[in-house]
């Protein structure tokens, strides 16, 4: 029997030392890779050096827009893995989350399971980004996308008016609409709500504000995270829309009210932590408190442990839970 093939949905976080053991291991077996030029550039060190590389230039070549273009790069890797090979395809941030993991379920399934699948987590957008301005996301979160093409925008508006009205900690992705960077990919006809995409940009800026407003007060901390871990940095060819000018890391600690102000620094790499009404900002950090948050840490707690004997050495850990 011919040996089923294996396509790997494997995470890179932000950078280099996101890059999980697990997905090492895979990234090391691999007979196949494809992904964004800068994102195998920054798996390029756990490659074996007989790997083939699935040519993004090539796929999007004979692409007439972004669909097809994400059509051919999926059909490439499921060709390579019907042919009974071992393929990864890479995605930064977590693959499950505006990732490539959803394509190859799907495709699994259209195949009806002709080739293997397997999943590597890592360490998403919102997660790298809220890391680097504390701990906003403690208590609940909503995770929006605004310039996703594959949703209309009556449905992003809705999301975030449930996401407001509830009271979230409001994550955004997307703030700059897909087509910024490649307009020939987008044509007009087919993406009506992505053209022009500068004016489509600030219509959508605009447009979630007015929402967010309705229900979030204008002094409510906001992080704005460009290009999380100087992520570009490592990208051999730089694209100003894609992080930030000079391809390194920028936070921006502010309030609501400059949603639309700081506009101009929003990029494709751009993530935006909108607080609650108990989310408070302190020195370089901003943090949510839990549900408990009447209870959390004050100097009286230094009174109370002081004295204790709570420090122990590797070897004993735990021997006490056994007496």
């Amino acid at each position: 029997m011919k040996k089923k093939g294996i396509i790997y949905a494997v995470s890179l976080g932000h950078f280099p030392d996101h890059i999980t053991p697990e997905a090492q291991r895979v990234l090391s077996s691999i007979d196949v890779v494809a992904g964004h030029p800068g994102f195998i550039e920054m798996a390029k060190k756990y490659l074996n050096e007989n790997i083939e590389v699935i040519d993004n230039t090539v796929t999007r070549k004979y692409a007439q827009d972004f669909e097809m273009a994400q059509q051919n790069r999926v059909a490439a890797c499921v060709c390579q893995a019907l042919k009974g090979k071992k393929v990864a395809i890479l995605s930064g941030g977590d693959t499950g989350i505006w990732g490539e993991a959803g394509f190859f379920v799907e495709a699994h399934k259209k195949h009806d399971g002709l080739f293997e699948l397997r999943i590597i987590p890592g360490v998403s957008g919102m997660v790298a980004s809220a890391a680097r301005v504390g701990a906003p996301l403690m208590n609940g979160f909503a995770l929006i996308s605004l310039g996703d093409e594959d949703t209309p925008f009556s449905v992003v508006e809705q999301r975030l008016k449930g996401a407001a009205l509830g009271g979230f900690v409001i994550v955004l992705y997307k703030v700059i609409v897909e087509s910024y960077d490649s307009p020939e990919f987008y044509p007009a006809e087919k993406y009506p709500e992505l053209s022009p995409p500068d004016k489509c940009t600030k219509e959508r800026l605009n447009k979630s504000y007015k929402i967010l407003s309705e229900h979030i007060s204008p002094d409510t901390p906001m992080a704005i995270i460009i290009n999380t871990y100087d992520q570009t940095s490592y990208h051999h060819v730089g694209d100003n829309m894609l992080g930030s000018d000079d391809r390194k890391e920028k936070v921006i600690l502010t309030e609501f009210r400059n949603f639309v102000k700081y506009s101009g620094e929003y990029r494709y790499l751009t993530t935006i932590i909108i607080g609650d009404n108990t989310t408070v900002v302190f020195d370089k950090y901003m943090y949510t408190p839990q549900w408990n948050y009447h209870w959390t840490y004050c100097p009286i707690m230094l009174e109370k442990v002081s004295n204790l004997p709570y420090l122990t050495s590797l070897k004993d850990f735990r021997k006490n839970e056994q007496t």
